[in-house]
């Protein structure tokens, strides 16, 4: 059920996209809920299947790294194989343009985070007329929406997020970047973006080689997958004023402001935007 009363929106989308997914892809129906159920009204219902397993943490994830992560890996690449076939007209305003001029409206920006906005815009531009695939994105793969169910087997819950016509390596990048972090032990938002540097940007990054043999898989042109990845964590810190802001979101309370600059994810965007010239895929 929704949190509030009348917010709809989560549960019609998650509804709406695992119905799709289940569609394209029928031997996903292991590794996500199955909808028995939806009535929207004032308070929708939304009843989902359960996954039996194991969430897959952070203490889990250490134990054997290299399995879990090339399961989850291998997973998302079947998930965009359901999509390969072109983007939708107007994907570029939706999930990138609208996203970051809202973001620059409903937030507070001093001088140097306006250039963060601006400087973000120029790196996402190539893709405005690319042919970029169009994939199912879950949009938070991370701790506790991952569950291992088992026989190299990832379950993958909490759709709420997520976007039937998406773009490629969100998901792969938001996972990987948790399983740094919990490899690293990185707890706190300083300790966070030092491991995020040293999985994507420092010489011998290992996140580096995963991103690279998705691209492989899915053929992507190397020459859009910093301008992708930068749009992961944008995209990341536009969801989350949307998510607090809603309607109202511009401009936001200065409380409200504070503690989205404070987020994690808001240093990882300054990061990726600061040192995108040193992302060597």
């Amino acid at each position: 059920m929704p949190r509030v009363p009348g917010d709809n929106g989560g549960l019609a989308r998650e509804a709406a996209v695992l119905k799709a997914v289940q569609e394209a892809w029928p031997d996903i129906s292991e590794t996500v809920p199955r909808i028995v159920a939806f009535e929207e009204g004032h308070r929708a219902v939304l009843v989902e299947t359960a996954l039996a397993g194991r969430l897959l943490g952070p203490a889990l994830l250490r134990r054997e790294p290299t399995r879990y992560i090339d399961a989850v890996v291998a997973w998302l690449i079947g998930l965009a194989a359901t999509r390969r076939n072109g983007s939708e007209p107007g994907w570029y305003e939706r999930l990138l343009e609208r996203p970051l001029n809202d973001l620059a409206e409903s937030l507070p920006l001093r001088v140097d985070e306006v250039d963060l906005v601006k400087r973000t815009l120029e790196l996402v531009e190539p893709l405005r007329e690319a042919e970029v695939p169009e994939v199912v994105e879950h949009g938070d793969l991370s701790h506790p929406n991952l569950i291992w169910t088992g026989e190299n087997h990832v379950g993958v819950v909490d759709w709420e997020l997520a976007e039937e016509h998406g773009l490629p390596l969100h998901d792969l990048a938001y996972f990987l970047t948790y399983a740094t972090f919990a490899l690293r032990r990185a707890t706190d938002t300083t300790a966070q973006v030092g491991a995020f540097h040293d999985a994507f940007f420092a010489r011998g990054g290992w996140a580096r080689a995963r991103v690279e043999a998705y691209a492989r898989d899915l053929a992507l042109d190397r020459e859009l997958l910093t301008p992708l990845f930068v749009s992961c964590w944008a995209r990341t810190v536009a969801r989350l004023v949307d998510r607090i802001g809603g309607e109202e979101a511009a401009p936001m309370s200065e409380e409200a402001a504070a503690w989205i600059q404070q987020n994690r994810y808001y240093a990882l965007w300054r990061h990726a935007i600061a040192h995108a010239d040193g992302l060597a895929w």
